[in-house]
């Protein structure tokens, strides 16, 4: 056994192994970058007042901007219906754009069209495309699909489930319903799922039987919305009515159009409470933007034009 070790390291992290534990060791490099521009960020009275990133985050923002417009081109032609989420549709309210200090894209599908994704990418020779589906998988309590640019480790797309509930919930009925799923997906097996299709197969198990009673809901009925537990989200709330999301409407970012909730504020309102507010954690959550050579800048400069 190795007692003590440099194991790996990354553009932003270093691992380390001591007497058997790994651990993952932010760089000080990185720690002062991003205390410095928490700084800056708070420097300013309003998160409206904020310009927007520079550099190479900016770079990426714009690059990621054109791989949703690519990838939104693919969902289309299977008749695949996305909304952007979270920190991506709270940029496209708020600075009808990236925030300055985000670089990735947040999106979500409903749970039918989330699984013929799936299966498109599974059942079909893809490999002419310039991005592909992975799952970002702990095996114990998270498996969630990506879409990867096959040539930028800075291109990429999260894309999070949603399901439907098999009636209508009111205000009580969300609180609970919320809490009941935060019970299940803080929850970690001791034992690791040896697949993605064990950790998949027992959310499904989960959602059908636990939560939704192995009750069934029709979207015609416009039932509840909750966010999936393919993914421990850390929000209060997890529910939404179904008027709150569709239809879908139609939002400007970052001079593209994309489609988001039909109710956004209200969205956002839930996830964040206090939106319009500077976080206390304002930095980048990615350092690949420290690393970009004249190759990889050509290429994010494609996605942009």
């Amino acid at each position: 056994m190795l007692f003590f070790g440099i194991e790996e390291t990354t553009p932003s992290h270093i691992a380390l192994r001591i007497f058997g534990i790994r651990l993952n060791l932010l760089r000080t490099e990185i720690k002062l970058e991003r205390k410095e521009l928490n700084k800056y960020y708070h420097s300013f009275s309003s998160a409206l007042e904020i310009p927007p990133a520079k550099g190479s985050i900016r770079l990426i923002q714009l690059a990621n901007a054109g791989f949703l417009k690519e990838f939104e081109e693919f969902l289309n032609k299977y008749n695949l219906k996305y909304w952007i989420d979270f920190g991506t549709l709270l940029g496209a309210i708020r600075h009808k754009g990236f925030i300055p200090w985000d670089d990735d894209l947040d999106i979500a599908m409903l749970r039918d069209d989330y699984e013929k994704l799936i299966d498109i990418f599974k059942n079909n020779d893809l490999s002419n495309l310039n991005f592909q589906l992975v799952f970002e998988n702990n095996k114990r309590n998270k498996c969630y699909v990506k879409i990867k640019c096959t040539n930028s480790k800075n291109l990429f797309i999260d894309i999070f489930p949603y399901d439907l509930y098999h009636s209508k919930t009111n205000d009580e009925d969300k609180k609970v319903l919320s809490s009941k799923i935060s019970e299940i997906t803080k929850k970690k097996p001791l034992i690791p799922y040896k697949s993605v299709e064990d950790i998949k197969n027992r959310f499904s198990f989960l959602t059908k039987n636990v939560i939704s009673d192995n009750k069934t809901a029709d979207i015609k009925d416009e039932p509840s919305i909750f966010m999936g537990i393919d993914f421990p989200h850390k929000w209060q709330n997890k529910v939404y009515d179904f008027e709150d999301i569709f239809p879908l409407a139609e939002i400007q970012f970052e001079n593209k159009t994309f489609f988001a909730p039909n109710k956004p504020e209200k969205v956002l309102k839930s996830i964040y409470k206090d939106y319009m507010n500077i976080p206390d954690d304002a930095y980048p959550r990615h350092s690949n933007y420290l690393n970009i050579n004249d190759e990889e800048k050509q290429l994010l400069e494609g996605y942009i034009k």
